[in-house]
């Protein structure tokens, strides 16, 4: 059991990472803002469904995604 908890957290990093990779990439300005939509809300979905606390590193790239994607702290999921 413990094995697909595990195999579902690595699957749920994996995919805020590569959302986020998309929105920074992305060139289209008519895509930008829902790419940068999409990453932020698998962001603060990782950060409210992760089980335990994402690591020190995983957090900070989190936030910093955050807080470069310019989602007010208090409405992003982080802590106050």
């Amino acid at each position: 059991m413990s094995e697909i908890i595990s195999h579902h957290a690595a699957h749920d990093a994996q995919q805020w990472r590569q959302l986020c990779e998309a929105a920074v990439l992305e060139l289209d300005p008519a895509k930008l803002l829902q790419r940068i939509a999409e990453a932020s809300s698998a962001v603060v979905d990782r950060i409210e469904d992760t089980p335990s606390k994402p690591s020190h590193g995983e957090q900070l790239a989190l936030f910093d995604f955050l807080a470069n994607a310019g989602c007010p702290p208090h409405d992003c999921g982080a802590p106050s």
